[in-house]
């Protein structure tokens, strides 16, 4: 347990110690031109997608009583939120994209979706990312929870922390 405890401080340490590449003002400059780009084309559909594959997992957790006006409400609610915390997310994205980019790589990119080609990744990508969540993350999620559960209760029961 000693051992637990001492590893977790380092690994506390370490990752406070680390801090992420500073950008400069261009590069945060074309890094919010980009993103000011690239988002108007993508949000509403990403979050179409993404409220999608969370959705069809909680309403398996509705009552069956639920009627639909509820779950109307509830979905209406739901959107709301998502956006709420998409909008704030999307706040940051600028700081990362700079930390990542250097302002000829982040004007290099708007260029590149100002193409034809670029333009239809803006348009696909969501619908990709989407098809791939629903299609290959959302089936793999209880399965994935279940084996994860299973394993660090096997975990904590040799540790003698559980029964």
């Amino acid at each position: 347990m000693k051992r637990t405890w001492t590893l977790l401080i380092a690994i506390i340490a370490v990752w406070s110690a680390w801090s992420p590449a500073r950008a400069d003002d261009a590069s945060t400059a074309a890094a919010q031109e980009l993103v000011d780009y690239t988002l108007g084309k993508t949000t509403d559909d990403m979050i179409s997608k993404m409220e999608t594959a969370i959705w069809s997992n909680l309403e398996t957790a509705f009552p069956r009583t639920t009627d639909a006006a509820t779950i109307a409400e509830m979905h209406t609610e739901f959107d709301t939120i998502v956006r709420k915390y998409v909008a704030q997310a999307m706040k940051i994205a600028p700081t990362i994209y700079a930390q990542h980019f250097t302002s000829d790589e982040l004007k290099g990119l708007l260029a590149f979706y100002k193409t034809p080609l670029g333009d239809k990744m803006l348009t696909e990508m969501p619908k990709v990312m989407g098809d791939f969540t629903t299609t290959a993350m959302v089936p793999m999620m209880a399965p994935m929870q279940s084996e994860i559960k299973a394993s660090l209760e096997t975990i904590m029961r040799k540790q003698g922390t559980t029964k």
